[in-house]
């Protein structure tokens, strides 16, 4: 068998919806692309009451897509080794349980506890107050909640391909998710997540369209958040940094040692560094959460020509609270959107504008695999030297 085989699982224009659906070598009468599967559940109770999952198992790396989560990528698995954070959040959350301007703007949290979590698309970062032409044609302010909406919606359109081609075989999950409303800017985010049968890496791409007939600003930054096996005292962040200077003054109380991570402690106050990669030739870079004893590593690979930005997200604090830290990819750093604006790092699309990112998740779990990764970081760096900032800079933080 060579041709490829689809399922669509959910087509609101169509009214198609499929509930419990299991796809495997069995059912495609092709056993000699190895022993992987993707299954789709819909979770009952609690605050997952209503979520879709997609479960797909590679036979080596296992992930879980969220549908009804904007696409994110809950938790999973390689090697033995766990993927994803031990959230105090301990389950997927259905968006409908959620209110976005709880405690200020920070409702977002009572859902957050993803590998992988998508923040934009309009607006991410802090909660805070924007300056907005209204549907009256007036200036009008406006409270913007932590991280915008993108992850609390549902996807409309879900469909998981299978492209056989033996050891080589891929398996596709893709949803189509609408961030729109009259008034508002229009955005469409097509997500594709692919991997091969056997391998240590999921590709993601992303396509988001400003389908309105007018401009509209864009944000987006990707939370992609590792706890154990990856992160534990003395684990390290490596990535070609050029420059990395803290967010805010408590940030600049570890900064001497930005890139080393803590053991877990009750009550720890998060601290946030932002940072400016070095990258090849064509845009692209990584950056590694590698165990102390480096055996261990959980890489993040992407492109500067499409994610400039990257923020460090240190939570080390007690186990039972989400000892856990993120490297967070993005176009724009998490700051409150008009102070991003005055920068010049809020992007317009035009309309019709598709603006496409490339994401790539790999695992490395031998002393072997985490060297490679630590030369290929060097070898972006060249001879250049890391500049660190002893204290927040008025190009990246609000302290002007």
């Amino acid at each position: 068998m060579s041709k490829e085989m689809k399922w669509v699982l959910t087509d609101n224009s169509k009214r198609v919806y499929v509930e419990n659906c299991v796809i495997d070598p069995t059912l495609l009468h092709c056993s000699e692309s190895g022993n992987w599967s993707v299954v789709k559940t819909r979770l009952k109770g609690g605050l997952s009451d209503g979520v879709d999952i997609i479960e797909v198992n590679n036979g080596r790396l296992s992930f879980t897509v969220i549908p009804t989560r904007g696409m994110g990528l809950w938790r999973g698995s390689c090697d033995g080794c766990s993927l994803g954070w031990d959230s105090p959040a301990k389950y997927p959350v259905n968006p409908m349980f959620l209110n976005m301007m709880e405690q200020g703007g920070l409702g977002w949290l009572k859902g957050f506890n993803e590998c992988i979590v998508r923040c934009g698309l309009n607006s991410n970062g802090a909660p805070g107050i924007d300056s907005v032409i209204d549907n009256n044609g007036n200036l009008s302010e406006v409270m913007l909640s932590l991280h915008g909406n993108i992850a609390n919606l549902p996807a409309n359109y879900v469909e998981v391909s299978i492209v056989p081609a033996g050891a080589q075989t891929k398996i596709v999950v893709k949803g189509i998710v609408d961030e729109a409303r009259c008034f508002c800017p229009q955005y469409r985010l097509v997500s594709t997540f692919t991997t091969i049968v056997g391998s240590n890496k999921v590709d993601i791409k992303d396509e988001v369209t400003n389908w309105a007939d007018s401009p509209t600003e864009f944000e987006m930054l990707y939370h992609c958040n590792f706890g154990q096996p990856f992160l534990d005292t003395g684990a390290k962040l490596v990535c070609p940094a050029l420059e990395v200077a803290p967010r805010d003054p408590r940030a600049a109380e570890d900064i001497k040692t930005w890139d080393t991570y803590k053991a877990p402690e009750a009550g720890y106050v998060e601290q946030g560094n932002y940072l400016e990669m070095a990258a090849k030739k064509d845009g692209s870079t990584l950056s590694m959460i590698r165990n102390k004893k480096g055996d261990k590593g959980v890489i993040m690979r992407f492109n500067k020509k499409q994610l400039p930005c990257f923020c460090q997200w240190k939570h080390t604090t007690g186990m039972n609270e989400g000892y856990v830290t993120g490297m967070e990819p993005a176009v724009n750093y998490p700051n409150n959107k008009s102070f991003e604006r005055k920068k010049g790092r809020v992007i317009t699309l035009a309309p019709q504008q598709t603006y496409t990112i490339d994401l790539t998740l790999e695992v490395q779990t031998t002393a072997a695999g985490v060297t490679a990764i630590e030369k290929e970081v060097a070898a972006i760096m060249g001879k250049k030297k890391t500049v660190v900032h002893m204290k927040p800079i008025a190009k990246w933080s609000p302290i002007e």
